[in-house]
């Protein structure tokens, strides 16, 4: 008895020291100071929508942060998707909360006589909208509702602005949540939940061993999250993803079963809106792979219902090509041609869809017209290189692009589809080179099936190109016009010098009519119709700057170069007030690395001057009211030239970036050297973590979500496609958690328990952070219980500024 009873206080005490150090270890959601606050809870610019006849557009306000209670709702993990099994869809955080109807010629007369009616639309329920689209004819709309325990499909009628629910049915939006309108706009195509009994019990009994077998066969594949883990499982997805096809007839009132059950993942209308192209997934399923991997069919249906033929089957992949420009053999990339009324085409690789080989033809494209018989496809093109893209324009004008992957070459193509072995070089861009890009065609809007094509008013005569800018100078984004006859161009319209202006919709550009969002240092982005002409400016909106807390504040683009001459910059925050005679500030650094195949490339700036002042919610941009200047989005490229891969140098190449930054401002005047921060997500917190481990440049550092152990991801990760076992000390060598003992300056680690992203599993930083812990290093682990990769909470959102700004108080701001 006295042994049973000491047996019995030694088990009370160790369940009360566990007890103890499990409340040592919880922290309460705790809240930064008010003007961080203010600024994470600020919504941003709410987003405008155009009709397809260009005479209403439509404002969406969104949601503000979600609760943690929302984010942490039930959520299902299968084969590479998530959803919400009350909903069967995704968790979407950010939602519309409105939507308000403007004439885009809203003067008294313009109004008579359109009779557009102008207002916010009611009826809806009293649940958050997920997404609306316009029918293609602009006389309604479609909106998707998410209440507590569906998604809803309800469409709107534009002409009184009142909506209503259209089916009993709820939408299984699984892989597809998005309606597909038909091409006179009176009928919607659904993915909606077919009937089923109740869910999937789990059995509690195991039936046996999970058994995963190698053939032999060389199969890598990255480190995926969410797959499939037994038959349990596999039961799930089945239950949740497989879906109807259901048309819905808006003036009738009328539904019909228009395809049957099976897990649709894609629904393509054809422009002629008579067929639609249907993918569809297939057992056997796999643990190794997401679904996407899974065996297919692609078939073709015609609107009313029937199977009109099968275009491609594939069996299970558990492996993908890993060379760059590389892609699986077979047929791929099915699409409709815009330009006809239902003709098809895929491209096949004639290489094996291996780059490595020698060939004369590198891929080939085939068409097929309806009815679709199978023996009726027709070779299209064979093309040099890798196939990239076809566009469009009609029977006689397309543009054909081909990519040359290990050169980062992209190569443009004018063409007669009547003739297509004559092509034309439009243009061949280094797509590192990004000041030389000469913009993307101008495509016509894509309405329901149709349009989708080459923009032009002259018959191809010429066309029409827009661009981002890029220069030395920042970006200043351009509209040219392209003779197809010289091949030249004549520039029409660019951003002003001091201003950053991006156009958005291209009503009329024979008439000179575009709609843009302008910005300046000192504006808040806002939309306008402007006359590229005759310069007539006429505004949509005018938001407020919901960033008045700002006030003060100053923003610049701080350029700077590393040892070896490669130009870098960053945005530098200054508090407001502050003034060089108060002496160099406290730094906190934010940057995320990126690879380049040249030098000349990495130093290109892809960023305005003129903008306004930015507020991730996520973001370092806030701690510039606690004190602190902020170098955000500081340039970390990593480069590798003629042969050598940028990670050969990875850590070399990061110092020398982290050097030239804190040189930068300390010449400025404005950082004190011996006070900076650093801080990233995801390979920002690996970057984070290996510039402590081998440097003392920082006085502490913040790693959020990051993979610190490499050989955890033997199979490749970012843009590195070589393996573990193809070069192993280059997985060690990039391995922070290899030098963990050498990290001496503090380190927080901050992580979301449901990280889903590939290779940033939740034990890289509780192994990381044990591994300095162990090695006597200065460090804490933040897990934020519910959130994924990237965090999305209010609570969760404001507890991580609280635990950073508390974090760089204590070993930056006031270190002793």
């Amino acid at each position: 008895m006295k042994k049973l009873n000491q047996l019995i206080t030694l088990t009370l005490l160790i369940f009360c020291v566990v007890q103890v150090t499990a409340q040592d270890q919880v922290q309460l959601y705790q809240k930064p100071p008010k003007a961080i606050a203010d600024l994470i809870s600020a919504r941003g610019v709410p987003s405008i929508s155009l009709s397809p006849d260009y005479t209403r557009y439509i404002i969406s306000e969104m949601s503000g942060l979600p609760s943690i209670r929302e984010v942490a709702q039930e959520e299902l993990a299968l084969a590479g998707t998530r959803i919400l099994p009350s909903t069967n869809g995704p968790r979407l955080n950010s939602k519309i909360v409105s939507l308000s109807v403007y004439a885009v010629d809203a003067t008294p007369a313009a109004l008579a006589k359109s009779k557009i009616v102008q207002g916010k639309i009611t009826g809806l329920p009293n649940f958050p909208l997920l997404s609306f689209s316009y029918d293609p004819t602009g006389r309604r709309i479609a909106i998707i509702v998410e209440t507590n325990n569906a998604i809803e499909c309800w469409v709107a009628e534009l002409s009184d602005l009142r909506a209503y629910k259209v089916t009993s049915k709820n939408l299984n939006a699984f892989f597809i949540m998005s309606p597909i309108w038909t091409a006179d706009g009176n009928s919607l195509i659904l993915s909606t939940i077919p009937a089923r009994s109740a869910v999937p019990a789990p059995d509690l009994t195991p039936k046996g061993p999970v058994v995963q077998v190698s053939d032999g066969t060389v199969a890598p594949v990255r480190t995926y999250q969410d797959l499939l883990t037994d038959s349990y499982s596999e039961s799930l997805f089945d239950y949740y993803a497989h879906s109807e096809l259901t048309k819905i007839n808006i003036p009738n009132k009328t539904e019909q079963l228009l395809a049957p059950k099976a897990i649709y993942t894609s629904v393509n209308l054809s422009p002629d809106g008579n067929y639609f192209m249907a993918s569809t997934l297939h057992r056997p399923y796999s643990y190794a792979v997401p679904s996407s991997f899974f065996p297919s069919k692609l078939a073709v249906w015609s609107i009313d219902g029937k199977q009109v033929a099968v275009l491609n089957e594939t069996g299970l992949r558990q492996s993908v090509p890993s060379t760059r420009g590389s892609v699986l053999p077979g047929k791929r990339s099915f699409s409709w041609r815009a330009d006809k009324p239902a003709t098809l085409y895929w491209v096949e690789a004639l290489d094996g869809g291996d780059i490595r080989k020698e060939v004369e033809k590198r891929d080939e494209v085939w068409m097929l017209d309806a009815p679709f018989t199978a023996n009726t496809a027709y070779s299209f093109i064979k093309t040099d290189r890798r196939f990239g893209g076809i566009i469009w324009g009609n029977d006689r004008n397309a543009i054909l692009t081909t990519t040359d992957a290990a050169k980062s070459m992209r190569y443009s193509y004018l063409f007669d589809p009547t003739k297509p072995e004559t092509l034309k070089l439009m243009s061949s861009i280094f797509t590192e080179d990004r000041y030389s890009d000469p913009g993307s065609v101008i495509m016509t809007p894509r309405r329901g099936g149709r349009g989708g094509t080459i923009y032009t008013h002259d018959n191809y005569k010429t066309i029409w190109l827009s661009g981002a800018g890029y220069s030395a100078e920042g970006a200043r984004p351009f509209i040219d016009q392209y003779t197809v006859a010289t091949g030249k161009t004549q520039r029409v319209w660019q951003c002003e010098a001091n201003y950053y202006e991006r156009p958005t919709t291209f009503l009329d550009l024979n008439a000179g009519n575009i709609v843009t969002v302008r910005e300046s240092n000192t504006e808040w982005p806002n939309y306008y119709i402007v006359n590229i002409k005759n310069k007539k400016r006429t505004a949509l909106t005018n938001f407020p700057d919901p960033y008045a807390m700002m006030a003060g504040v100053t923003k610049q683009v701080v350029e700077y170069k590393r040892k070896d001459g490669i130009p870098l910059r960053g945005t530098l925050y200054l508090p407001a007030g502050y003034k060089k005679e108060n002496g160099p500030l406290p730094v906190f650094l934010w940057a995320y690395p990126a690879e380049f195949q040249s030098a000349s490339g990495a130093g290109q700036r892809t960023d305005s001057p003129h903008t306004y002042i930015r507020v991730s919610r996520s973001g370092i941009v806030p701690f510039v009211t606690q004190g602190y200047a902020i170098l955000d989005n500081a340039s970390f490229p990593i480069v590798g030239e003629n042969g050598v891969e940028p990670n050969d140098t990875f850590v070399e190449q990061l110092i020398m970036n982290a050097e030239a930054a804190i040189d930068a401002l300390a010449a400025m005047g404005v950082g004190d050297r011996n006070r900076v921060a650093v801080s990233g997500h995801s390979y920002g917190g690996f970057m984070t973590a290996n510039l402590l481990a081998h440097t003392s440049l920082f006085a502490a550092g913040v790693a959020r979500s990051g993979a610190y152990n490499r050989s955890l991801t033997p199979f490749g990760f970012q843009n590195e496609r070589r393996t573990f076992w193809d070069d192993a000390d280059l997985y060690l060598r990039m391995s922070p958690f290899r030098y963990a003992d050498k990290i001496k300056a503090p380190i927080m680690f901050i992580h979301g328990l449901a990280d889903n992203n590939s290779g940033t599993f939740p034990i890289q930083s509780e192994r990381m952070f044990a591994a300095v812990k162990g090695n006597g290093g200065i460090a804490r682990l933040v897990f934020l219980p519910a959130e994924s990769h990237g965090y999305a909470s209010e609570e969760s959102l404001m507890h991580v500024a609280w635990e950073t700004l508390t974090w760089l108080d204590k070993y930056v701001k006031n270190k002793k």
